[in-house]
C-alpha cells in the first residue's frame, strides 16, 4: 500500500518548523511506499531541501521507497544546484 504526502508552499526556513513535526509524523506512519505530492511547493531553500533530506533518508533506512509526483522547477532545480537530487531520490 501507498501513502501520498502532500509537501506545503513553503519549504523555507522561515517556515520549516511549522511543518517539520507533522511531515516527520507522516513519514513515519507511512506505509512501505510513500509518495510525496510536491505540486504546491512554490518556494524552497537549503532548509527546506535538508529537511526533505533528512526525512528521506530515514524513510529509505527503514525499508521505505520513496517516489515523486508533480515535482515543481523549483524544488528540481534548487537540489541539482545543491547536488542533492540523487539523495532526495528527484532524479
Amino acid at each position: 500500500m501507498s501513502t501520498e504526502i502532500k509537501l506545503p508552499e513553503n519549504l523555507t526556513i522561515h517556515h520549516i518548523d511549522d511543518h517539520f513535526n507533522h511531515l516527520n509524523q507522516q513519514f513515519n506512519d507511512a506505509e512501505k511506499d510513500i509518495t510525496l505530492e510536491a505540486s504546491s511547493v512554490e518556494t524552497v531553500d537549503s532548509a527546506g531541501l535538508q529537511t526533505l533530506l533528512i526525512l528521506i533518508k530515514n524513510s529509505l533506512d527503514n525499508e521505505k521507497s520513496i517516489s515523486w509526483k508533480n515535482p515543481p522547477e523549483i524544488l528540481q532545480t534548487s537540489s541539482e544546484k545543491l547536488g542533492l537530487s540523487q539523495a532526495l531520490v528527484l532524479s
